[in-house]
C-alpha cells in the first residue's frame, strides 16, 4: 500500500510539472497546446513555445536585461527576473517574474491565461485551460518561388568544352534546393518550371505574384566571350551600374528577342506596370539587396569560388516581382573548369546547400522584421 501511495504521488507530481494550456484558433478544428512546467512552485511556459502558437517574435536585450515580445502587432517589454512589463506605455504585473533557465526564457502561465485577455479582449477568450483566439497573422517567409532560368527551346548559355546546357544546370540546382527548403524549413516551394519547358520572362514573375510568393529566386549560369572569366555573382533589380553588369543584363534579357517574338516583344516589358519607379516593387529593393548579400556570402564561403560580388541590373525577369527578388549567376559555363564543376551532381548539391543557407539566414532576420 505504501509503495502504491508513492507511485501515485510521483504520478501526480509529474502531471503537475508538465501540463498544457490548450489553444483553439477561431474557425479551425485543430487544437494547439502550450506546454507548462513548474518552476519554484509556479507554472510557466517557454517563450519559444508561446511564440510558436501565436506567431510572435521575441528579442532579448541582454544589456538592459529585457525581452521584447510582439503579439497581434503589439509590443510587450518585459524585465527579466521581474514580474513587471510595459504595454502601450503602461506598466503591468504578472505577479511572478519572467525567469531564465540556461538559454531559455519562461513566462508565467498567468500572462497567457489572464493578461492576454486583458490586453486583447476582442481576440482572446478564456474558459478554464482553453484559450479561444483569433488566428494570428503570420508574416514569416513561408512560400518561395524558385525560377530555373531558360528551358525548352531556350537552352541558355552553352559550354565551350563539354557543351553543357545552362537550362539543365539551373533546373538541377533548383530541384535540389527545393528539397532542402521543404525538408529543413518546412516551407512551400514552387517552381516556374519543373521540367524542360520554355516559360517567358514575364510569365515567371507573374507566376510568383499570382502565388503570393514571399521570395523570388532566379537561378542562372553565366557566360562570357573571355574563357578565363570566372566566379559567382548575385543580382537584384536596378539599372545596370557597371559594364560587366550591363553585359550580363544583355545576355539574360536577350531571351526576349530570341524566343519571345523579336524586338517588338520587348515593349511589353517597358509597360508602366513593370518600371522600377513602381512603389509596390521598390519597397522591396532593400530586402532584395539583403537577400542577395546573404546568398552571395554563403555561396562564396561554401564553394570557395571567386567572389564577383552583389550587383544591380535591369533584368526583365525581376521586373514586376512584388516581393524580394534576386538572380544568382552560379558560375561561368564558358570557363572550362567551372563548366566541369557545374555539370557535376555533387557540386550542384553543394551549390544548392549554400544557396539554402543564405536563404535561411535571410529568412531568420526578415521574419523578425515582418512580424514587428
Amino acid at each position: 500500500m505504501k509503495r502504491l501511495t508513492i507511485v501515485v504521488f510521483v504520478l501526480l507530481l509529474t502531471l503537475s510539472l508538465h501540463a498544457n494550456i490548450n489553444v483553439q484558433m477561431k474557425g479551425q478544428n485543430k487544437q494547439l497546446s502550450i506546454a507548462e512546467t513548474t518552476i519554484n512552485g509556479i507554472r510557466y511556459v517557454e517563450t519559444d513555445d508561446f511564440a510558436g502558437v501565436f506567431k510572435s517574435i521575441s528579442r532579448q536585450d541582454r544589456t538592459d536585461n529585457r525581452l521584447y515580445l510582439h503579439v497581434y502587432d503589439e509590443q510587450f517589454i518585459f524585465l527579466i527576473n521581474s514580474p513587471y512589463y510595459t504595454f502601450k506605455n503602461e506598466t503591468f504585473s504578472m505577479h511572478y517574474p519572467l525567469v531564465r533557465k540556461g538559454a531559455k526564457l519562461f513566462l508565467p502561465s498567468f500572462f497567457v491565461s489572464d493578461q492576454l485577455l486583458l490586453h486583447f479582449p476582442a481576440s482572446v477568450t478564456v474558459k478554464g485551460k482553453l484559450l479561444t483566439v483569433d488566428v494570428p497573422r503570420d508574416n514569416r517567409v513561408m512560400r518561395i518561388v524558385l525560377d530555373p532560368g531558360h528551358g525548352g527551346k531556350d537552352p541558355g548559355a552553352v559550354g565551350r568544352k563539354n557543351h553543357g546546357q545552362e537550362k539543365e544546370i539551373n533546373l538541377g540546382v533548383a530541384l535540389k534546393l527545393k528539397k532542402l527548403l521543404e525538408q529543413e524549413l518546412g516551407i512551400t516551394v514552387l517552381l516556374t518550371r519543373s521540367d524542360d519547358r520554355f516559360v517567358s520572362l514575364q510569365d515567371r514573375t507573374k507566376y510568383a505574384n499570382d502565388q503570393r510568393a514571399d521570395l523570388f529566386v532566379s537561378l542562372h549560369t553565366n557566360s562570357s566571350k573571355d574563357p578565363k572569366a570566372r566566379g559567382l555573382e548575385t543580382y537584384y533589380l536596378s539599372t545596370a551600374q557597371s559594364s560587366d553588369a550591363r553585359a550580363v543584363e544583355a545576355l539574360e534579357n536577350g531571351v526576349v528577342e530570341l524566343f519571345e517574338g523579336g524586338t517588338a516583344a520587348k515593349s511589353k516589358y517597358d509597360d508602366l506596370n513593370f518600371i522600377l519607379s513602381d512603389l509596390s516593387q521598390t519597397e522591396h529593393l532593400e530586402s532584395s539587396n539583403n537577400l542577395a548579400n546573404s546568398i552571395q556570402q554563403n555561396i562564396v564561403a561554401g564553394t570557395q569560388s571567386y567572389d564577383r560580388g552583389v550587383k544591380q541590373a535591369n533584368f526583365y525577369v525581376l521586373r514586376g516581382a512584388f516581393m524580394p527578388a534576386i538572380l544568382v549567376e552560379m558560375g561561368f559555363i564558358s570557363n572550362g573548369d567551372e563548366e566541369y564543376m557545374l555539370l557535376n551532381g555533387e557540386y550542384q548539391e553543394r551549390m544548392a546547400r549554400t544557396i539554402f543557407e543564405g536563404i535561411k539566414r535571410f529568412k531568420y532576420r526578415y521574419d523578425r522584421i515582418r512580424n514587428t
